[in-house]
């Protein structure tokens, strides 16, 4: 068996990874990269028989629909067969169809063809069985992959966390699901993070309802498909009896529909409330009830902000976008947020990681029992030979492979 990361090695995010047997070849995620504050981009990587030629591929499977894990979805050749998971796919079939309608960008039709698969059920590609197993992420319906072919077991993991809605159950599925492992390919992205403080979503939940309850007029911006987050969000809105408001169309509700439809959680259930679309025929209501507002970086909730200009503005995203130092830099970000505390708002800070701790990727490492670990979705790699694991870590650049 053949494993090579054609990009990942070095950065967050953009990941590609083949698995390759003499019979098959199959692909973990068609990742775009993430935008750079310089605006720099690299070409996307021309693939023989994935993004060129002759198809020669058996199969792809995603992750999570984040971008810089499906971003490069459309590159790839038309016959070859695309897998999500189901309410995955749902979602980034709104995400998509908005893109197409507002940026005339996306590809709607395409993502209708994806195939998808169910967590803990086999999906056999000649040679090579595929597992997906749920897993704890910012998005919902995540997975990591289990790689059986040729007496080899390699699991993916994508990204992951255990300090999310279902992070506690974490070690329970690496246990039962995951353990002697081959090759472990892990994302690291907080490896070079590791000052970062990092709360449950089940602690911001808490403080959300605190920041409800001590403030009248409260504006969150969130990734609309962070939904751990949301979910906090509506709750702490329901227990401080206060309208739950999203901003515009109903692309938003669509995905908590989604999300509904698609979980037996009660935490998921976003039907508990109604969720209203902002519009001022809301004004008055508003006004008078308070609310929660959940909004984007756009320009109608910068003109919600200026209408009720005592509020709170929670920034709910990762501080690094803010940071004029930091490749992420988004200037757009940057200039909403302060044209908002110009305006009056109170700034307040609420966010946890989509991605594993350190220590989280260390207890993975060992509940594996990896023989071999190869870090990707990391800017520091290196720091996985710190770990203090008994195993190989083989720090791979893009392009390189591993025969195991």
């Amino acid at each position: 068996m053949q494993i090579k990361i054609y990009r990942g090695t070095h950065q967050i995010g953009g990941c590609i990874t083949e698995i390759q047997t003499t019979r098959t070849r199959i692909i973990i995620d068609i990742g775009a990269e993430l935008p750079r504050a310089d605006k720099f981009e690299n070409s996307p990587p021309e693939i023989d028989g994935i993004t060129r030629g002759e198809a020669n591929c058996d199969g792809i499977f995603i992750t999570h629909y984040h971008g810089d894990h499906v971003g490069m979805f459309e590159e790839v050749l038309p016959s070859i067969p695309i897998y999500m998971g189901k309410a995955a796919k749902q979602i980034y079939s709104v995400v998509q169809q908005i893109l197409k309608r507002k940026l005339d960008k996306g590809n709607p039709k395409l993502v209708a063809d994806f195939k998808t698969f169910d967590a803990g059920k086999p999906i056999q590609i000649k040679d090579i069985k595929v597992t997906p197993y749920s897993i704890d992420h910012s998005a919902f319906d995540a997975y990591m992959f289990l790689i059986e072919a040729e007496g080899k077991r390699v699991l993916h993991t994508g990204d992951f966390r255990m300090h999310g809605a279902k992070g506690r159950k974490m070690p329970a599925v690496f246990e039962k699901y995951a353990r002697d492992i081959d090759v472990l390919i892990t994302e690291g992205t907080m490896m070079s993070r590791v000052d970062e403080k990092i709360i449950t979503e089940h602690e911001l939940g808490r403080r959300a309802k605190e920041i409800l309850r001590d403030n009248k007029n409260v504006f969150v911006l969130c990734s609309s498909t962070n939904i751990d987050t949301i979910a906090e969000f509506y709750s702490a809105a329901i227990a401080n009896k206060k309208p739950f408001i999203v901003c515009e169309d109903d692309f938003q509700l669509e995905i908590l529909r989604t999300v509904t439809e698609n979980s037996k959680s009660s935490f998921y259930n976003f039907d508990r409330q109604k969720i209203y679309v902002y519009g001022y025929n809301l004004h008055d209501y508003m006004l008078e009830r308070g609310f929660c507002f959940l909004g984007r970086t756009n320009h109608v909730t910068q003109k919600a902000l200026e209408n009720f200009p005592a509020n709170v503005l929670v920034y709910s995203m990762w501080k690094g976008y803010l940071d004029k130092t930091h490749p992420a830099y988004d200037e757009y970000k940057y200039a909403f947020v302060k044209k908002a505390i110009a305006g009056g708002s109170r700034l307040e800070y609420l966010h946890t990681s989509g991605h594993a701790t350190a220590e989280q990727i260390k207890k993975v490492c060992e509940i594996t029992n990896a023989k071999i670990i190869i870090p990707i979705h990391s800017e520091k790699p290196e720091a996985f030979l710190h770990l203090g694991i008994n195993c190989d870590v083989r720090l791979l650049h893009d392009g390189e492979s591993v025969l195991i």
